[in-house]
This record gives structure tokens, C-alpha cells and sequence, in this order.
């Protein structure tokens, strides 16, 4: 369910207070960030022309179907789907969703030069996998001939190069101002634009804070289930990778924190005191300590969820 803090309140100790998410603080602290890949289909879609299909014994009405067949039954075609997958999941440790479109999140300006790093070598080893999904295309492409039938069309399967070119890695740095030329032609259409880009940086902060928000009480949420006990008495199992991935949310907090969002900041202090000198290993081995962490995980589900009301996501709209 997607939620949004109450515009206009900020929670300190439990307490309404009127505040305005920071769109100049947006603007100062951040870019926009477009990473967009690129990879060969897998799919096509089947003419009906090319469906007769049957059910016990009856001819189906090819008009109620709509059927695709896998090009290829390849894992190294999988493994890049993957991969492109995973680089974005990581992605968001760093950045957060802009709502812009897909493929483009808020970075903090702190952290350019630590996710250009990191898109850079994700890269390159993405490159290895494309040149072993291409060592292996041609006898792919062979066997689809079998594995399809007289639904294989050779036309489906351009040359190596062109499927080499299908593979894509576009990242991009994006600012958005009003251009001050535009006020040596007419002040109004300045003043105007520039009311335009201030609405639509408020809104982009107001969905930061959302994005933060959610993405704490996703960790918190799962915190608390993972650390309860199970209906026999034992505890629940978990991967070190839980308490791993709140120290790195909690280590990068200060500076994805955007808009200074007072309340966030405020229970990430909170997360940090319990977290504090916590390892996986003393969350399995102290069953106390793992209760008094758990219960303050509740206390903080409890002001985010006083925090959050229910509402529709409205994408922001460069174009307005």
C-alpha cells in the first residue's frame, strides 16, 4: 500500500508540528539520475494464423488468444535480466525514486562520485555477461529451430552484432532550473515558469520523504517479524544480510535525507541507538537483547504509523 506523510505535520515525540518538505533543500542536495538499460527480447508474439489449438477435443477460437514464444532457452540471458535487476535493487540504497519515470531517482549530490563508481563497474561486469550470453547465441539460435518447430522464424533472430547493439547502459546527470534568458524575453512567462518549477518541486519533495519513509519502515517491518518468535516458542530464522542492510540504510540516512525531514531524522536516531554494537550473532545467541530490539521496533512502527495516511502516488510530470 502505498501511504504519504500528512503534508504540512512533522512528529516530534508524538507531537503535530506545521511544516513544509523542503523543495529548495531538494534542489541544493540533489540531481536526477536516468540509468536505463537495454536487452535483447526474448519474446514474440504468435500469429494467430499460427495458433490451432484444441481442448478435449474441441478447436479453441483463435481470436480469444494471445500467445508468445521464447526465442531463446538461455540462462546467460537470464543471468543479464538479473543482474540489470540487482543493480537497480542496490541502486536505491543510494538514490531514491524521483517518480519522474522509471529510471530516474534523486541522488544526493554527496554521493555522485560513489554511485558513478559503482554504475561503473557494474558495468563492465556486465559486459562478461553479455560476451557469454553471445558465445553461446549461434547454438541457441540452432536449437530454437528444434525446440520451436513451425513456429521458429529466422527472422526473429538478427546477426550478433545486431543483437550486441540491443544491449544498452545509458546513465545520465540531470539539474532542472528556469533558464534566466527566458526573462530578457518576457518577465511573465519567467515568473510563471519559474511558479511551475517551485510546485513541482514541492511535490518531488514531498515524494522523497515518501520514498525514505517507506523504505525505513520496510526495514522496520521486517525487522520485527524476523526478530518475533514462532507459534512452537522458537525464534524466527533470518540472514545476516537483515542487520547488514539497516546499518548500510542508517550509514547513508544523513545524506539521503533530503529534505531534513525532522521526524525521519529523529527516528533514524532512534533505529541507531538500538542497532548500536548489534550483530547477527548476539541477535541469535541473546534472546533478551533480541526482545528489547524487537519492542523498539514496535515503538517506532507505531509513530510511523501515525505518521502516514492513505493516499494515491501522483507521478511527477516534467512536462507541466
Amino acid at each position: 500500500m502505498l501511504q504519504e506523510i500528512t503534508e504540512n505535520q512533522d512528529y516530534t515525540n508524538g507531537v503535530a508540528v506545521e511544516v513544509k518538505p523542503s523543495a529548495e533543500g531538494l534542489l541544493s542536495k540533489a540531481v536526477i539520475v536516468s540509468f536505463k538499460t537495454g536487452r535483447f527480447g526474448n519474446t514474440k508474439r504468435v500469429s494467430k494464423g499460427e495458433i490451432e489449438i484444441t481442448f478435449n477435443g474441441e478447436q479453441v477460437d483463435r481470436d480469444a488468444l494471445k500467445t508468445n514464444k521464447e526465442l531463446l532457452d538461455s540462462k546467460e540471458l537470464q543471468a543479464i535480466g538479473s543482474f540489470d535487476a540487482k543493480t537497480r535493487v542496490k541502486l536505491l540504497t543510494y538514490c531514491l525514486p524521483s517518480y519522474v519515470d522509471d529510471g530516474y531517482y534523486f541522488l544526493p549530490i554527496s554521493l555522485i562520485e560513489t554511485v558513478n563508481d559503482y554504475l561503473a563497474r557494474r558495468q563492465t561486469e556486465r559486459s562478461y555477461l553479455v560476451n557469454d550470453f553471445l558465445a553461446i547465441y549461434p547454438a541457441k539460435r540452432d536449437s530454437a529451430r528444434l525446440r520451436l518447430g513451425p513456429l521458429f522464424r529466422s527472422t526473429d533472430y538478427p546477426s550478433e552484432d545486431a543483437v550486441r547493439r540491443t544491449f544498452t547502459w545509458t546513465v545520465r546527470y540531470i539539474s532542472f532550473s528556469v533558464p534566466s534568458s527566458l526573462s530578457e524575453i518576457s518577465a511573465d512567462l519567467f515568473r510563471e515558469e519559474t511558479r511551475k518549477q517551485e510546485e513541482m518541486w514541492e511535490s518531488a519533495a514531498r515524494e522523497v520523504e515518501i520514498g525514505l519513509t517507506e523504505a525505513l519502515a520496510g526495514l522496520v517491518e521486517r525487522a520485527i517479524e524476523k526478530l518475533s518468535f514462532q507459534v512452537n516458542g522458537k525464534p524466527q530464522v533470518f540472514r545476516d544480510s537483515m542487520v547488514e542492510n539497516f546499518n548500510e540504510f542508517l550509514d547513508l540516512f544523513d545524506q539521503r535525507n533530503l529534505t531534513s525531514n525532522a521526524s525521519l531524522t529523529a527516528l533514524a536516531g532512534q533505529a541507531r541507538q538500538l542497532m548500536a554494537g548489534v550483530d547477527p550473532s548476539t541477535l541469535r545467541s541473546n534472546l533478551g537483547a533480541r526482545e528489547r530490539i524487537r519492542a523498539g521496533f514496535v515503538g517506532i512502527q507505531q509513530t510511523m504509523d501515525a505518521m502516514l495516511v492513505d493516499r494515491p502516488v501522483r507521478a511527477i510530470d516534467l512536462e507541466d
